[in-house]
């Protein structure tokens, strides 16, 4: 039965929501400490005792004001104003189910499992929590994010220009407001906030790209992809990215956005996040291709549709107008290339520092694959090189599921999934496709599609199963990056 939210005056809703907060707060000093580093100083919270009795206090009150309806009204009255917006509300459920259990699952598995026994590549702290962000390529965007890009005229070793910056330029800022910046702090100690700054960037990333994904899938498939795609991207074993100070959601939400209000015919708004996308990472800029797919798709479709189109002049315009905003990502790729020319001198030095990575160009890892499946058989072959096998396993998956995100979303939905994952596996072989797939949106819409309703549980449970198992490996530091 709907609950009628004028039977809980907003007086008793704004104590019962400020008890919630209380709570909360008394959560987080257990688990952060009560010294909160700000920009321009310190605060010091109160400890839970104090946290837990103002709580109680504000229910106490609350309840003796109004007896009926009680909190739990409250709660049911929040949650019918969520609903009334179902694009939100599958966002923030997906979100709320899948996200804090990562962070549970990887700070046990740290301190369980532990850290395989060779040096890790880096730590900015001895508290296991504090030190969660800090695995793999996050210690490069911290890096930029606190000292900018550097250029050593070396070519064949790693160095940070092959990262792009959008999640560092965002995470100096958010690292700013927690402290990241302060003198007074150690060398690591800023780094650990910078870290957990990048955290918080991905994950409002990543909430903001699963609204917008519901709304797409609206657009494409209907409510009841709407209301899956979410949960099912949110639970995708590899979304455990979404996590990390990487740029997956960053690009996640420049590409459906794009494409979001490319459909809607708002121009603005999709050149923008086109922009994000393109300055988020390398394969960015390749966006631009299944957005000029779907500008010459809708130019086409409105030379017969609509009476303002009638001649070859007026469809050029329309052409030529839509085909600049789908260059935006590709305009950010050549301006953050210009930029890095400036620095180093290189033209396009960023593909080149790849190699540094062992990526190189050509069919050897498919060839190498294949002989080992034909010679030694899957399971010699999933026992021999395991972490290769967890991601080509999805990169499968999602290969199996193209020719259906042509036919059922079109052309520029099925080139944008060949396109980010065919040039990862001709360039490195399994390197990294697990994380490379979870940011192909269109899989998750055709999947609530094709998925029947019974199905869609056991596929939502066997998705998180996997996932907290990436989630171990990644943050245990083991070959899954």
């Amino acid at each position: 039965m709907p609950v009628d939210r004028r039977a809980v005056p907003r007086w008793a809703q704004a104590l019962d929501a400020m008890a919630l907060l209380s709570l909360a707060g008394a959560l987080f000093v257990a688990v952060a400490g009560r010294v909160l580093l700000l920009r321009y100083g310190s605060i010091v919270l109160p400890a839970p005792p104090a946290w837990l009795g103002l709580s109680a206090l504000l229910l106490v009150v609350r309840h003796a004001a109004l007896r009926q309806p009680g909190t739990f009204a409250s709660v049911a009255a929040w949650r019918a104003r969520l609903d009334a917006r179902p694009h939100l509300a599958a966002a923030v459920r997906a979100f709320a189910y899948t996200r804090p259990m990562v962070f549970v699952v990887a700070y046990f598995a740290v301190v369980t499992i532990g850290l395989p026994p060779q040096p890790v590549g880096f730590q900015v702290s001895s508290d296991p929590l504090t030190n969660l962000p800090a695995r793999f390529d996050a210690g490069w965007y911290g890096n930029i994010a606190q000292h900018g890009y550097a250029w050593d005229q070396r070519l064949d070793r790693q160095r940070n220009i092959a990262f792009f910056p959008a999640l560092p330029v965002l995470m100096r800022p958010v690292g700013s407001v927690i402290g990241a910046r302060l003198p007074t702090l150690s060398r690591d100690e800023r780094m650990a906030r910078m870290l957990w700054a990048g955290v918080i960037v991905s994950l409002g990333a990543l909430l903001w790209a699963l609204v917008y994904l519901a709304r797409l899938a609206d657009l494409l498939a209907g409510a009841r992809a709407a209301q899956l795609a979410p949960m099912l991207l949110a639970s995708y074993p590899f979304a455990v990215f979404f996590n990390a100070p990487y740029s997956e959601s960053l690009f996640l939400l420049g590409a459906v956005g794009a494409f979001y209000h490319f459909h809607r015919g708002q121009w603005w708004r999709a050149a923008a996040w086109g922009l994000l996308a393109g300055f988020s990472r390398p394969n960015g800029c390749l966006l631009s291709v299944p957005l000029a797919i779907l500008a010459v798709q809708q130019v086409w479709q409105s030379a017969g549709a609509s009476a303002g189109v009638r001649g070859g002049a007026d469809r050029l315009r329309l052409l030529a107008s839509r085909l600049l905003v789908a260059a935006t990502p590709g305009l950010a790729m050549l301006v953050f290339t210009v930029y890095l020319r400036q620095l180093t001198g290189v033209w396009f030095v960023w593909t080149q520092i790849h190699g540094a990575w062992g990526r190189a160009w050509g069919t050897r890892p498919l060839e190498q694959g294949w002989e080992w499946l034909t010679t030694e058989g899957l399971m010699a072959v999933a026992q021999g090189v395991p972490y290769d096998t967890l991601n080509t396993l999805p990169a499968l998956l999602v290969l199996a599921l193209t020719w259906p995100i042509f036919r059922r979303l079109g052309a520029a939905y099925g080139a944008f999934v060949l396109l980010n994952l065919v040039p990862p596996i001709l360039a490195g072989g399994a390197l990294s496709l697990g994380r490379i797939t979870a940011t192909i949106f269109p899989v998750f819409v055709v999947l609530s599609v094709l998925l029947p309703r019974r199905a869609v549980p056991g596929a939502v449970a066997a998705f998180a199963l996997l996932q907290g198992l990436i989630a171990v490996l990644f943050f245990t530091w083991r070959e899954m990056f």
